[in-house]
């Protein structure tokens, strides 16, 4: 079947760009630099007796003095209790600012973190036998179309076999394919977002299946910035040929679904102070709660708005701004609406 055997970072703690650039159409834009990534005293290479790991997408802003602040944890698989090592490596890294015209100005970045054991008596960097047996048995039965057996391994390989990042995230993508298949969309919804995130820990084989299969979900949901991105990710597979005639094609279908889309409504369901950071297509954005929220900050490349949580009428984004986003948190879980209208500008 399919070869899982996928080689990770040595490095305890692994730095990657999750967001590429958009282009900028007028102001003179610079991207924040990194300049200091910190490994030395962030990398763990001490044996930890455990093979538990556990990855993390962080959003933060990089000040005007090219300084780390406002960390928050928009994105989380396996275990939690490597979220403080998270934070504190991410605010001890430093920048070049991002400047407009020659001034520094704040910019939101963001950045993937895998916590990875590294151990000298035994490999951790690998699907272990017995997630293997179990991934294997229950993609058979998912094929068969046993949906219910197939969730019974599911459950045996999430309590008892799922440890390390690798592991991790083939379970995301194995949890993927069987609720689409039982219909289970706001699980399907979950699975791919965090299979497509952290894919890079995949084998290629894996990982393109996810890409395609997350394009399409991105389409029907109007999530036009990541169907963008999973474009982008097809192209950065070195094993497989995607053409430039493919991604022109690719390209065309997403731009005119895009360009003679109407209004997107979103149901994003908030988490008690768990943040959240939907990206944004439209020019007006509108958003909705029946409780009070805690915070509300649009974060792009190029800006940094903090809004008062109890008068956010309308949020306005111009042509001129970069891969915007919306972070949102709240004390109490609930759902909330977010409404974009307007121009498209991507």
């Amino acid at each position: 079947r399919m070869d899982i055997s996928m080689k990770k970072l040595l490095l305890a703690l692994s730095l990657a760009s999750t967001f590429p650039h958009l282009s900028v159409s007028a102001d003179d834009f610079v991207a924040a630099e990194i300049i200091n990534k910190n490994y030395d005293q962030l990398t763990n290479t001490s044996p930890r007796a455990s093979r538990l790991e556990g990855i993390n997408l962080s959003s933060y802003v990089v000040d005007e003095n090219g300084q780390v602040s406002d960390i928050e944890i928009v994105a989380s698989l396996g275990q939690k209790k490597y979220q403080r090592e998270v934070l504190d490596y991410v605010s001890k890294l430093n920048y070049k600012s991002a400047q407009i015209n020659g001034s520094a100005v704040p910019t939101a970045k963001t950045i993937t973190v895998s916590s990875q054991n590294v151990h000298a008596s035994f490999s951790n960097d690998q699907a272990s036998p017995g997630f293997f047996d179990d991934y294997e048995k229950a993609s058979q039965l998912i094929d068969d179309k046993k949906y219910d057996e197939a969730k019974t391994y599911i459950t045996e390989l999430e309590n008892e076999h799922t440890k390390n990042t690798v592991e991790i995230v083939l379970l995301a993508w194995l949890k993927s394919q069987h609720s689409y298949f039982v219909q289970d969309w706001k699980s399907f919804d979950k699975s791919i977002y965090e299979a497509f995130l952290f894919r890079d820990n995949l084998p290629d084989q894996i990982k393109k299946r996810v890409i395609k299969n997350a394009l399409q979900w991105f389409i029907s949901k109007q999530d036009y910035v990541r169907a963008y991105d999973a474009i982008d990710a097809l192209g950065d597979i070195e094993s497989i040929t995607f053409s430039e005639e493919n991604r022109a094609q690719l390209l065309a279908q997403v731009n005119d679904i895009y360009k003679n889309s109407g209004a997107i409504n979103q149901q994003i369901t908030l988490e008690s102070e768990k943040a959240v950071l939907p990206l944004l297509s439209k020019g007006t954005v509108k958003l909705s709660a029946s409780k009070p929220l805690s915070k509300v900050q649009l974060r792009c490349e190029n800006k940094v708005v903090n809004y008062n949580t109890n008068e956010i009428d309308k949020i306005l984004i111009s042509k001129n701004d970069i891969r915007c986003g919306l972070l949102i948190k709240s004390a109490q879980a609930q759902t909330v609406t977010l409404k974009q209208t307007g121009e498209s500008f991507l």
